[in-house]
């Protein structure tokens, strides 16, 4: 197993059902270092419906029905009841993952009504995926909290409208200007581990670097490289979060950080406090 794989964490934040009237949340959470449905590639069948984000990694999805589709960063599945199925990474990798599952009248017409086919199961989210991914966290851990039936169903309705925006695309026109800063922040926010080059990525968006930066800067309200180090910073509180057992030298080498000093500055400098004090807040 790789280093990465060892650091395999699953939390489900939705434990168990949550049934309303108009429909049920049956599980939901999120995977770090995961190696998706299982590491044999058998096929799984699940009895309801689920959406799943892919937010760092790149894999492969397969089904019963001959159904075979790369995987990458920023990708989307919905899961239907009753067909055959497996996702994963590719060998020897690791990837994260958001899920929801859900069944009931709210959720249904979707699967049933032909909108949605189990011949074409994957979306892509593509720049859009650190907002989406976001909201759906932050969804769930605010729908386990709540104990109301009418907020459980307020918060469903939701869900759905969040649905058909990943599914049919509703809600994601966006200005020309508002596209260019998404691709910029796509781009700045991948492969956070990796090497940056700012003339590569002004190069992609067909701008000089000076004439980048200074757009990026007055759309953004920061430089490009202080957006990179926020979503680096961001990615190390989830993994503190989540994993409360991750070293602040894992933390480095997932996400490229050169040493534990250089990682604990920059830590404090956007999150203001220290990534240990961070640790001892979020128990």
């Amino acid at each position: 197993m790789s280093e990465m794989g060892s650091m395999h964490q699953h939390h489900r934040l939705i434990t168990s059902p949550v049934e309303t009237e108009v429909g049920s949340i049956l599980l939901a959470g999120l995977h770090l270092f995961g190696h998706g449905v299982n590491q044999t590639g058998k096929f799984r069948v699940f009895d309801g419906d689920a959406l799943v984000l892919f937010t760092r990694g790149e894999g492969s999805y397969k089904d019963a029905r001959g159904k075979r589709t790369p995987l990458k960063r920023g990708d989307a599945i919905l899961v239907f009841p009753g067909v055959p199925h497996w996702y994963g990474p590719k060998p020897g990798q690791v990837w994260d993952e958001i899920y929801v599952a859900f069944d009931g009248p709210l959720f249904a017409p979707w699967f049933t009504s032909g909108l949605l086919s189990p011949d074409n199961p994957i979306r892509s989210l593509e720049n859009q995926i650190n907002d989406r991914s976001s909201w759906l966290l932050l969804w769930i851990e605010h729908f386990a909290t709540l104990k109301s039936k009418a907020k459980q169903i307020q918060a469903m309705t939701s869900l759905v409208q969040f649905l058909s925006e990943i599914v049919l695309g509703e809600g994601n026109v966006q200005k020309p200007v508002d596209d260019w800063l998404a691709r910029a922040k796509g781009l700045l926010g991948h492969d956070l581990k990796g090497d940056i080059s700012l003339e590569q990525v002004s190069s992609e968006l067909g701008s000089s670097y000076e004439a980048f930066r200074k757009r990026f800067q007055n759309q953004a309200g920061m430089a490009p490289m202080r957006y990179r180090t926020e979503r680096k910073i961001e990615s190390a509180k989830q993994m503190i979060r989540y994993s409360p057992t991750v070293t602040n030298r894992e933390i480095c080498d997932a996400l490229g950080f050169s040493d534990e000093f250089h990682f604990s500055k920059r830590f404090r400098q956007i999150a203001g406090v220290t990534p240990n004090e961070f640790r001892k807040s979020s128990r």
